[in-house]
């Protein structure tokens, strides 16, 4: 057995949150033993076939993940993120096409007939993102996963996007969605420790979603969203409060700072 089968399979295991010694206790065979078959990436069909019945995946769907491993992020050019953010719509049929889903996902997820379809595909060929193929098939022409510019033309549509999914995962809370949200007092030694155990969570999210793209029927798969936001909470932006409605003093305050003159 080749080197990219145990390459595929460390994936495997890392997306399912399997470590040696639990892959070993499936498989009734010391810790070491499993080391020793993948430091030496050799072993007999039978012991692979016990390895991915242990890891609960098909050997087949191993064989077909091995050059299929997640790879650097990659960017779209500046000129193409701002003809995409004024155009919303194409933007969300580009994102939801580099998820993985097809263009009859797209349709069935959105509601949309064959001929708006083909159109929105038509306008990505035209930008260069995508490569149209025979009916409705098309292929991108940007490598995923990619990482768009939060700081650029796009800001506003993604804001918009997860308010919305923050607002709908309130209304759908304990049936659809999770939603959790407090704010608590730290030493930033601690808050850092929370946020590189949130990092690491959303990288196994993300291989899992990887491992099922590649070994699962796209009309078996659903699509899910992760927003998530740790930081030191800016209380004056969100929480704002201002002087009391009686405060006199703060009135006073606050007018003879507008009159006061600028300076010459």
């Amino acid at each position: 057995m080749n080197g990219p089968i145990f390459e595929a399979l460390k994936r495997t295991l890392k997306a399912k949150g399997l470590t040696y010694r639990a892959l070993a206790e499936r498989m009734g065979v010391s810790e070491p033993t499993v080391k020793r078959i993948f430091h030496e990436r050799n072993c007999k069909l039978d012991r692979l076939m016990q390895i991915c019945a242990a890891a609960d995946v098909e050997l087949e769907n191993v064989l077909g993940s091995m050059n299929r491993g997640p790879g650097p992020a990659n960017h779209v050019a500046p000129e193409i993120e701002r003809k995409l953010a004024a155009r919303p719509a194409l933007l969300f049929v580009f994102i939801m096409l580099s998820e993985k889903f097809t263009p009859e996902g797209i349709m069935r997820s959105q509601g949309l007939s064959e001929a708006s379809m083909f159109l929105y595909l038509r306008d990505l060929e035209e930008l260069g993102l995508v490569a149209l193929g025979r009916g409705l098939s098309a292929r991108l022409l940007v490598e995923t996963p990619i990482q768009w510019d939060f700081e650029g033309p796009l800001r506003p549509h993604f804001e918009t996007t997860n308010k919305n999914f923050v607002g709908w995962a309130i209304a759908h809370l304990e049936r659809e969605a999770t939603f959790v949200s407090f704010s608590r007092r730290m030493r930033p030694e601690t808050a850092e420790m929370v946020r590189r155990e949130a990092e690491e969570l959303a990288e196994r999210a993300r291989l899992l979603a990887h491992h099922d793209q590649h070994t699962t029927p796209e009309e078996q798969l659903i699509g899910y969203k992760w927003t998530f936001a740790f930081g030191a909470t800016p209380f004056p932006a969100i929480m704002p409060i201002g002087p009391h409605p009686r405060d006199a003093g703060a009135r006073t305050d606050a007018g003879a700072k507008a009159r006061r003159p600028l300076p010459a």
